[in-house]
């Protein structure tokens, strides 16, 4: 790329230049991550009649009439027609590798990964007054006030716009400590206040819904396995290593 130079109408930029922009913006990665997602999707090469299908679902979707209408579409971003069906092909293309790479082995990662991925919904109330917290935790045992209204009236936290309900929310995405104490409740159990750095805690379990290998969480699962691994292959020509061939067996 050395001596090369990039030019627009009126601007122009050579190699050594657009290295630097692209290292001070933090644009590299990003890049490079781009360019290995491309190396993919033409790896994997989708069969003729799908990319007809994609192409007619994207004129659909833009409401392109014809020809013409296309070639406006592509001239306001700068686009050729290649550029177009790497953007139709791209994503197919990934999710088609993610499934022969990590689609045999995605039961086990689920199960490995279940208790994190359940999901809850909790109620959350933080006072920094320790007899406050108990007076609350007094009526909201006995009926004498709503959660709602003692998180809306009380808490010192953002969940007192939430009227103290916070989620869905997988366990795995919370602090540990939060999720091994919702993991201890049972459904509609109300904890004692507990301390919490500056806050005395009310915490009540509202609903625990289990994760299933479902078809969303099979492609959530595959996803972010593709997304670990591009970061790894990333990390990989950073360093100035010579990755591993890609592989894709064709059906």
């Amino acid at each position: 790329m050395q001596g090369q130079r990039m030019e627009w109408q009126h601007w122009q930029v050579g190699s050594e230049r657009l290295e630097q922009l692209l290292r001070r913006t933090e644009a590299m990665r990003p890049l490079l991550r781009r360019a290995l997602e491309e190396e993919i999707t033409t790896l994997v090469n989708l069969p003729a009649e799908r990319l007809v299908e994609l192409h007619q679902l994207f004129r659909e979707q833009h409401q392109l009439a014809d020809e013409s209408a296309e070639a406006a579409w592509l001239e306001q971003r700068s686009w050729t027609p290649d550029d177009l069906q790497m953007h139709l092909a791209r994503p197919e293309a990934l999710n088609r590798f993610a499934q022969q790479r990590f689609g045999p082995g995605l039961e086990d990662t689920f199960l490995q990964r279940k208790n994190d991925l359940d999901t809850v919904v909790y109620s959350l109330l933080r006072v920094q007054d320790h007899g406050l917290a108990r007076e609350l935790w007094i009526q909201l045992s006995e009926g004498e006030i709503t959660f709602a209204e003692a998180a809306s009236r009380h808490s010192d936290g953002p969940e007192a716009t939430t009227k103290g309900v916070i989620g869905p929310v997988a366990l795995g995405q919370l602090q540990p400590e939060l999720a091994e104490r919702l993991r201890s409740l049972r459904q509609g159990d109300l904890r004692e206040p507990m301390p919490a750095g500056p806050w005395w805690v009310l915490l009540r379990l509202e609903q625990l819904t289990p994760a299933k290998l479902d078809e969303a969480m099979r492609q959530r699962l595959l996803q972010e396995q593709l997304s670990a691994w591009l970061e790894q292959r990333c990390d990989a020509v950073l360093r100035g290593d010579a990755p591993d061939p890609l592989h894709y067996d064709h059906p």
